[in-house]
């Protein structure tokens, strides 16, 4: 795991959150005082319901948040899903990891993107 520093935005102010980078993390997670600071929530009529990696607990939310960010130069634009009780400000999961082509060193505790790989296409 990896730890960064970045300045998101979502509603034209810019804010400098940590992020966690966790390659064993199915989604990407905001906690919801952070989340607050940073963007405008957006609720479902219908909560979701994940399994934590303990495979006992659970975490229950209706709530998500559009984000942007930059990383090694290269603009991100993601949705998080917003946690009231998190460890961490943000955990960036493997939905972030793998479709934006992000490589953790966790022997440098640093993180690596190719930009040659990122072609964002509309089919």
């Amino acid at each position: 795991m990896s730890r960064r520093r970045f300045v998101f935005a979502a509603t034209g102010e810019f804010r400098a959150v940590e992020a966690l980078f966790d390659t064993g993390a199915s989604k990407s997670l905001i906690r919801r005082d952070v989340a607050r600071r940073v963007g405008r929530l957006l609720r479902s009529p219908t909560a979701w319901t994940f399994q934590l990696g303990d495979g006992k607990g659970r975490l229950t939310t209706n709530e998500m948040v559009g984000l942007f960010f930059q990383l090694k130069g290269v603009p991100i634009a993601h949705t998080f899903i917003v946690a009231r009780h998190l460890s961490e400000e943000v955990i960036i999961g493997t939905d972030l990891i793998q479709f934006w082509k992000i490589r953790p060193d966790p022997v440098r505790e640093d993180v690596a993107i190719d930009k040659r790989l990122i072609q964002l296409k509309l089919v």
